[in-house]
């Protein structure tokens, strides 16, 4: 029972620290999958070392002037150019431009979006669209291609890493029970069972699997840390076995030498008053004390334990009978000391 409510108190402990101690994720865990800047799990990651001049293209930041309503306050503007060193950098296609959220032109290519990174640390973000005409003049371009649309440094970037953490801790202070409400509401938002297959919903799934696999990340961890305790539990149980064996065998030695030193002081004594008696300690651990002379009769004995605390005294040393022999009349008087 006591094994038990251990392990009740260590499995608990580590739900309490799954839920008061979540890991920080670094910023590339963080911006892997931004709302703002979408998901970048497939992205191409291009590992080199460089350093490279950013600038919104001139012709489209004319266009933006035009257009104020498509300009997010944290997007950096030219004529200055962002001077950024990195060494990997995140490209990902969109469908649509992240920033200003306007889709691809029709059979148009895909936006490009580029996030720059030093030391695992985001240095900017850049839309790149690929453009075959000029922007303020319609007119075709000598030189079709990509052109950077929009540009965040750093400390743009900053406030979106900072709403990314807080809601990341919040999610990963969820408790199991608590993602799993989260993934059923997710679930219930849909109407997959409509018959008009056009106006069948799915609800989010892909928070109801996060929720969900985040349960099995916690139950893993608590499986986990449940069974390092486990084990430190047992190693503890033998620990504390070895230990009181090692106290038992030190507690007997102990009472052993205790009844022996007591048989000897015994023998002293009756010797002192003239009294010859021999004295045999009896049993495995030596608990019963014979005490053998050939002046013992009833009528001694009698008087030797009435009239003393002669069986006090063999008690307080450990001894747990006595017999008294004469072998000369055939007189043998046993006493259990624990009556």
């Amino acid at each position: 029972m006591r094994k038990g409510l251990l392990l009740v108190g260590v499995m608990l402990a580590a739900v309490l620290l799954i839920a008061a101690g979540p890991a920080q994720l670094s910023e590339q865990e963080l911006l892997i999958n931004s709302p703002e800047f979408g998901d970048f799990h497939k992205a191409k990651e291009i590992k080199e070392k460089g350093k490279q001049s950013l600038q919104v293209w001139a012709n489209y930041n004319e266009f933006l002037k035009k257009q104020p309503s498509l300009v997010k306050s944290p997007m950096l503007r030219g004529p200055g150019a962002l001077e950024v060193a990195y060494d990997e950098i995140w490209v990902a296609e969109r469908d649509y431009n992240p920033l200003l959220m306007v889709p691809r032109e029709y059979r148009g290519k895909p936006f490009l979006v580029k996030i720059y990174w030093l030391e695992h640390k985001v240095q900017a973000l850049t839309v790149e669209k690929y453009c075959q005409t000029d922007p303020l003049t319609w007119e075709k371009l000598d030189k079709p291609g990509y052109r950077i649309i929009a540009l965040l440094d750093r400390q743009a970037l900053e406030p979106e890493l900072a709403k990314l953490a807080a809601k990341e801790q919040t999610f990963s202070a969820l408790s199991p029970g608590a993602h799993l409400q989260e993934a059923q509401k997710a679930l219930a938002a849909g109407h997959p069972e409509e018959e008009d297959i056009k106006k069948r919903t799915y609800g989010r799934l892909e928070d109801a699997r996060r929720h969900l696999e985040a349960i099995q990340k916690q139950l893993k961890k608590l499986d986990e840390e449940s069974k390092k305790a486990l084990q430190e539990v047992e190693n503890r149980e033998k620990d504390l076995k070895k230990y009181k064996e090692v106290m038992q065998k030190t507690v007997k030695e102990q009472a052993l030498k205790k009844r022996e030193a007591a048989a000897k002081e015994l023998d002293r004594d009756f010797l002192s008053k003239g009294f010859d008696v021999k004295i045999h300690l009896e049993g495995s651990e030596k608990t019963t004390i014979k005490l053998e002379s050939a002046l013992f009769n009833r009528p001694m004995v009698f008087a030797l334990i009435d009239k003393s605390d002669f069986l006090q005294n063999l008690r307080d040393a450990g001894f747990e009978g006595v017999v008294f022999a004469n072998k000369n009349i055939k007189f043998i008087w046993e006493i259990d000391l624990n009556n």
